[in-house]
C-alpha cells in the first residue's frame, strides 16, 4: 500500500521499511499518549507535588524536541537503521533509569534521556513517512494506529500499576523498546537524506514552503492545546454532568480514528487546500457549539466534531508539508513542531484564562486554526512553483525565438 516516492531517493526500498519506520514511531510515542497516568504514577513512585510531575512531563516533551535536533544532525551521516538502534538504545536506558528513580532530580534526567531517544525515532519515523508515494494516506494509517494505542493504554496502564506497582509501565516501555530492535533489520542500510547531488537532481525543495508548513502546523497546533487541555473545565462551565464529561472525553478516541484513518485515507484523493478549508469550517462550528452546549449529548458531539476535525485535517497538513520538501527533513520536524505548539497552547491559555476566562481557549483556538490554516495554503502555492533557476518546459524555446 505504501512505496518509496522515486526511484532516485530510493530504488529498491520495500514496503515493509515503511511499516517498520511507522511501527518504531508508534513506540515513541507511547509516553505521549499516557502522560496523563503518568503524572499520578510520578506523584505516588516519588512523593512529587503535582507541579512537579507537570514539569517531569514537560521534559519528556522538550527532550524529544532535542531529540529532533539531533536526528536531523545525524541525518546527512548516518544510515536509517545506525540512527535507529542508537535511538532505541537511549529509550531503553531512560526507561530503565525512570523504574528506578526514586525522586524528583533523577526522574528529571531519566525522562530526559528517554525523550531524546523517542525524538530520535518519532523524526526517522516522519521522514520516512513523506517519502511514500502518498504520504498524507501513510500519515493516516499511522495516526489511526496512534489514537488507537492512546485508547489502550490508557485503558491498560491503570490496571497494570494496581497490580504491578507503579513502576512497572516504565519497564513494560522497556520491553517494548527492546522488542522494537527487531524492526531495524527492515531499514535500509543508507542514509536517510542521498547525496547532495542527487537530491538536488531528483528532487524539488521549496525552502520558504517547507518553513510556511512548520510554522503552520505550530501554530495551528498551538490552537489546539489552547482547547484540548481545559476540555473537561469547559464542560464544567457548561454545566454538563461530570458523569457526560468523562464519557464525552472517552468517545473522543472513537471520534479520532473515524478522522483520521477515515477521512484521512483520502488523502490521496483530494486536494489538501480545500480538505484543510473544509475541515477548519467544521472546526469553527464545533467550538463555538461547546460554549453554548447545555446538555451532556451536546458536549459529547460538539467535543467529538472538535476532535474529529483536528485528525483528520493532519493527514492533510503532512501531505502539504511533504510537498514543501522532499527530502523528508521538514517532515522530520513535525514531532518537535506539534509538541512544542501544543506545550505552547496549553501555557498561552493558562495564563489568560483567570482574566479572560474560559471563553478565551475557544479564541485562542479558533484564532490559530486560521492563521496556520492560511499559512498551509500559502506553502501550497509555493510548493507549486519551478524552483529558482529552473525555467517551466518551453521557456527557453520561448526565449530563443524572442532573440
Amino acid at each position: 500500500m505504501i512505496m518509496t516516492e522515486s526511484a532516485i531517493t530510493s530504488p529498491t526500498r520495500p514496503n515493509s521499511t515503511f511499516w517498520a519506520a511507522g511501527a518504531l514511531g508508534l513506540l515513541a510515542t507511547a509516553v505521549g499518549a499516557i502522560l496523563p497516568v503518568l503524572v499520578g504514577v510520578w506523584q505516588k513512585q516519588a512523593g512529587l507535588q503535582v507541579d512537579q510531575a507537570g514539569f517531569v512531563a514537560a521534559t519528556e516533551l522538550f527532550a524529544q524536541v532535542a531529540g529532533t535536533g539531533l536526528f536531523l544532525w545525524a541525518s546527512p551521516r548516518g544510515t536509517l537503521r545506525a540512527i535507529a538502534l542508537i535511538g532505541l538504545s537511549v529509550m531503553v536506558i531512560g526507561n530503565i533509569a525512570t523504574a528506578l528513580s526514586a525522586d524528583f532530580p533523577s526522574l528529571i534526567l531519566s525522562r530526559a534521556i528517554a525523550g531524546a531517544g523517542g525524538g530520535v525515532i518519532r523524526a526517522l519515523c516522519m521522514m520516512s513517512l513523506a517519502k511514500a508515494v502518498s504520504p498524507g494516506r501513510a500519515f493516516a494509517v499511522y495516526a489511526g494506529a496512534q489514537v488507537g494505542l492512546a485508547a489502550m493504554t490508557t485503558a491498560l496502564i491503570p490496571r497494570v500499576i494496581d497490580t504491578q506497582g507503579v513502576r512497572a509501565p516504565f519497564l513494560v516501555l522497556t520491553l517494548a523498546s527492546v522488542l522494537g530492535f527487531a524492526l531495524c533489520p527492515w531499514l535500509p542500510r543508507h542514509s536517510p537524506l542521498p547525496p547532495a547531488a542527487v537530491r538536488h537532481r531528483g528532487s524539488k525543495s521549496y525552502p520558504m514552503a517547507g518553513i510556511l508548513a512548520i510554522i503552520a502546523l505550530f501554530v495551528f497546533f498551538t490552537g489546539q492545546g489552547a482547547l484540548w487541555t481545559y476540555l473537561a473545565p469547559i464542560g464544567a462551565y457548561r454545566s454538563i454532568p461530570p458523569a457526560g464529561v468523562t464519557e464525552g472525553l472517552m468517545l473522543l478516541n472513537f471520534a479520532g480514528l473515524a478522522g483520521a484513518l477515515g477521512v484521512g485515507a483520502l488523502a490521496h484523493r483530494v486536494n489538501p487546500r480545500i480538505a484543510l478549508s473544509t475541515l477548519l469550517a467544521l472546526e469553527i462550528l464545533s467550538i463555538a457549539a461547546l460554549f453554548h452546549v447545555h446538555s451532556s449529548p451536546g458536549f459529547i458531539v460538539s467535543a467529538g466534531l472538535f476532535y474529529f476535525s483536528w485528525c483528520a485535517s493532519f493527514p492533510f497538513q503532512f501531505t502539504v508539508i511533504s510537498q514543501s520538501d522532499r527530502s523528508g527533513r521538514a517532515s522530520a520536524v513535525v514531532p518537535a513542531a506539534d509538541g512544542l505548539g501544543l506545550a505552547g497552547g496549553a501555557a498561552a491559555a493558562g495564563m489568560v484564562l483567570p482574566t479572560l476566562g474560559l471563553g478565551s481557549a475557544g479564541w485562542i483556538c479558533a484564532a490559530a486554526s486560521v492563521v496556520g490554516i492560511t499559512l498551509y495554503m500559502g506553502s501550497a502555492t509555493l510548493s507549486k512553483m519551478p524552483p529558482r533557476g529552473i525555467q517551466r518546459p518551453g521557456a527557453a524555446d520561448a526565449a530563443a525565438l524572442e532573440e
